[in-house]
């Protein structure tokens, strides 16, 4: 914090001297010069102190976190079947029956920008390409024609289904269990979105700026550490721990 309390910069570390030490030789040296108080809070596991900076991010809005800083999503990704039956993703603003949620539009649009060339789905069905006949990847031979009828409807709609799939290799809703050593960081979530974590018998938070970013968080570290994954039960969007 600043001389007058203003959060500068908020980050977490298991050793804060290195990690102060570190922002010197990347160039923080701006941001040291204002430096005159530090506000320290001991967290329990990594994936609570991941999460939790995730949050206080979106909520202060620190100058010198330019990463997941901004506090409102504004647009989402959906889906929904058209009216000659492919099922199709779009985007819009943000609402509770969103897959999954950005803090803007163009993330919003590389992202299924990036998901359509992964599983071939047509640009155009999604809304990247404004085309009045096919659409340019058509033509590139690199769309099997869906915006054009030359795809069948069975045959698009099943590789949607398979890009569904991949958007979460968590279930829908679902209750994690992590365990670092003796404790056990439990996690909620509910319809393809964190909506409460904590440590066993040390805390609990409710997530108050809800994103993509935490489900990225959780899925990195389950693939870094798999073996901490100590339990995974499906329960309905409703449940709350």
């Amino acid at each position: 914090m600043d001389a007058q309390d203003n959060i500068l910069y908020i980050g977490k570390s298991i050793n804060i001297k290195k990690r102060i030490d570190q922002h010197f030789k990347t160039g923080r040296k701006r941001m040291l010069a204002s430096f005159e108080k530090l506000k320290i809070k001991k967290l329990h596991t990594e994936l609570e102190a991941l999460l939790l900076e995730s949050q206080e991010i979106k909520r202060y809005t620190p100058r010198y976190n330019r990463r997941l800083r901004r506090s409102r999503n504004s647009f989402s990704i959906f889906q929904k079947v058209n009216k000659y039956s492919y099922l199709v993703y779009y985007v819009a603003e943000t609402n509770p029956s969103s897959l999954l949620n950005f803090m803007g539009k163009r993330q919003a649009l590389s992202f299924l920008g990036r998901l359509s060339n992964r599983f071939t789905l047509c640009e155009k069905l999604n809304g990247l390409d404004f085309s009045t006949k096919s659409c340019f990847k058509y033509q590139l031979k690199s769309c099997n024609g869906a915006c054009v009828g030359k795809e069948s409807v069975d045959s698009y709609n099943q590789r949607f289904e398979e890009s569904l799939s991949s958007l979460f290799e968590l279930p829908t809703n679902c209750n994690l269990v992590f365990r670092e050593g003796k404790l056990e960081t439990h996690l909620t979530i509910s319809n393809n979105q964190l909506s409460q974590f904590g440590v066993k018998g040390k805390s609990e938070y409710p997530i108050e700026f809800s994103s993509y970013d935490e489900m990225r968080i959780i899925i990195t570290y389950q693939k870094k550490n798999p073996k901490k994954l100590l339990s995974m039960q499906p329960h309905s969007k409703n449940t709350h721990k």
